[in-house]
C-alpha cells in the first residue's frame, strides 16, 4: 500500500530528529536559545493549526462516511469528542506521571547540564548525579511511549488522507526537533556517554515505527479505528500545543520578542491553513 509505505518512510525520517542533540553540543547557549525560541513558537502554531483545521474536521468527515455505510448511527457522533478528550487526558497523564522532565537541554560545562523542566524552570545539575540515571531512564520510557503515539498518529493520518499525513508529519517533526535536543541533554545528564546517549535516543525514536505498524494492523481489522483515533490525535495535539508549548511563549516578557514570537506563532497556524488549501486531498 503506497500510503503505508510513505508513512513508514516519513516516520523513520521524523525519528531521525533524535540525532539533533549531538549537532548542538558545540553551539553557544544564546544561539541555541534563539533557535529554540523560533522553533517552539512555530511548532505551537503548527500543532494547534493541525488539530483545529485538519484532524478534527477529518475525523468528522470519516464519521460521516461510516454513517453512509451504515456502520454507525448519527447519535454516536459524540464518541468522536470522547476520543478527543481521551487523547487530551492521555497526553496529560503521560506528561504528568512519566514524561515529566523534558524541554531543551544543553551542556553547561564539563560537569553540568542546563535543562528546562515542564514548568519552564531553568535547572542546572551535575552530570552523573545521584538521581540523574533515574531521570534519564524515566525520560527514555516516556519518550518511547510518546514516539509510539507519534507513529500511530502519522500512520492513521496517511491512511485517512495523503495530504493530512504530510501535514501531521510536518507538525510532529517541528515539535520533535527541539524536544529531541532536550532528550539528548537529559541522557548526558544521566551519565550516558555521548555515543550511548545518541544510540538510546535513536532507538527510542524508532519505537514510532512500531506505532505505525500497530496502526496499520488495527486499521485493517477495525473499520472505525482511523476515524476515532484522529479525534484522539486531535486531543493530544491540543494538549501539546496549549499545555506543553504555549506556557513557554507566555513567559516571554520582552515586548519586541513577544511581538516576534506572536508573528511566528501565527505563521505556524497560517502555514498549516495554506497547505491545506493548496494541497489536494487524495
Amino acid at each position: 500500500m503506497l500510503e503505508a509505505s510513505i508513512a513508514f518512510i516519513l516516520i523513520f525520517t521524523t525519528g531521525c530528529a533524535s540525532l539533533a542533540g549531538v549537532l548542538f553540543l558545540s553551539v553557544k547557549e544564546k544561539t541555541l536559545d534563539k533557535i529554540l525560541f523560533y522553533l517552539v513558537a512555530f511548532a505551537t502554531g503548527t500543532i494547534l493549526g493541525t488539530a483545529i483545521f485538519d484532524l478534527i474536521p477529518e475525523s468528522i468527515h470519516g464519521f460521516e462516511e461510516l454513517l453512509d455505510e451504515g456502520l454507525v448511527v448519527e447519535e454516536e457522533m459524540y464518541i468522536l469528542f470522547v476520543f478527543l478528550m481521551v487523547g487530551f487526558v492521555a497526553f496529560f497523564v503521560l506528561e504528568r506521571f512519566i514524561y515529566w522532565f523534558h524541554g531543551h537541554a544543553h551542556e553547561e560545562g564539563d560537569d553540568k547540564v542546563a535543562c528546562f523542566d515542564t514548568l519552564g524552570r531553568r535547572v542546572e545539575v551535575e552530570l552523573n548525579g545521584g538521581k540523574g540515571r533515574n531521570v534519564a531512564l524515566l525520560n527514555l520510557v516516556g519518550d518511547s511511549l510518546h514516539n509510539l503515539l507519534d507513529g500511530i498518529i502519522i500512520m492513521v493520518s496517511f491512511l485517512s488522507d495523503m495530504t493530512l499525513g504530510f501535514i501531521v508529519t510536518v507538525a510532529v517533526f517541528i515539535h520533535e526537533f527541539p524536544q529531541e535536543v532536550g532528550d539528548f541533554g537529559i541522557l548526558i545528564y544521566g551519565g550516558f556517554t555521548k555515543k550511548r546517549a545518541l544510540i538510546a535516543n535513536f532507538v527510542s525514536a524508532m519505537i514510532a515505527l512500531v506505532g505505525g505498524l500497530v496502526a496499520l494492523l488495527l486499521s485493517g481489522a477495525v473499520a472505525t479505528f482511523n476515524t476515532f483515533f484522529l479525534g484522539f490525535s486531535a486531543g493530544g495535539f491540543i494538549y501539546i500545543g496549549a499545555v506543553e508549548l504555549m506556557p513557554d511563549l507566555l513567559k516571554e516578557k520582552d515586548l519586541k520578542r513577544s511581538i516576534l514570537q506572536s508573528i511566528i506563532f501565527i505563521a505556524g497556524i497560517a502555514t498549516v491553513f495554506v497547505l491545506l488549501r493548496a494541497l489536494p486531498h487524495v
